[in-house]
């Protein structure tokens, strides 16, 4: 069990950290070292690099109020800056779970979810959140650092096969298409060589 207390300079820290967060060995876990590594006074500094990948969230266990969001996380997700954290089924309900779990006990907590697109596919959604203290809240905002991989659902995958197939199948009937580029020749001497000296 990972073990909570009071470092000397009074904040929050963590002897060790529940071998469940290991849950992305690249972005995630490198959130988490940074975290780890960063003094007291220093822990959104460190954190700032993840940005891009993450949303910082104001009052976790109240309102949720997403205060800033990286640019990939915004375009992806539709998550905006000074909205409400919605607990909507997949990703809304596991990024408001983890902001709660983290402003009740300030410690990482990792999640996962499986968020359906529009268009076919599935989004696997591997996320740290991290606490960040303010005044004299341990847990006063919490940052949230997502990865995520898009997968084909099976029909948009039996989809992606039958437009492939029809393609290739074009391409077959099409005559051979002369070269766009020929070959350069050798080049040919213009001038006869001839003995200038014996």
């Amino acid at each position: 069990m990972p073990t909570v207390g009071r470092s000397d300079t009074g904040s929050y820290r963590f002897d060790q950290v529940p071998l469940s967060v290991v849950v992305e060995r690249r972005l995630t876990n490198r959130a988490l070292a940074a975290w780890q590594n960063a003094s007291d006074d220093g822990i959104a500094a460190a954190l700032a690099p993840f940005f891009d990948h993450s949303l910082v969230v104001r009052d976790p266990a109240g309102r949720a109020i997403i205060e800033s969001v990286g640019g990939p996380v915004s375009a992806r997700f539709g998550l905006m800056a000074g909205l409400q954290l919605l607990r909507d089924p997949g990703l809304g309900e596991e990024l408001v779970a983890a902001c709660e779990l983290v402003a009740l006990q300030p410690m990482p907590i990792p999640f996962e979810a499986s968020v359906n697109d529009p268009m076919g596919a599935q989004l696997l959604v591997r996320g740290l959140a991290l606490p960040l203290p303010e005044a004299d809240d341990p847990a006063g905002l919490v940052q949230i650092v997502l990865s995520w991989r898009e997968v084909l659902s099976k029909s948009a995958a039996k989809r992606l096969r039958a437009e492939l197939a029809n393609a290739f199948a074009d391409i077959a009937q099409l005559a051979p298409v002369i070269e766009p580029f020929p070959r350069r020749q050798p080049p040919t001497s213009v001038f006869p060589v001839t003995k200038i000296w014996e």
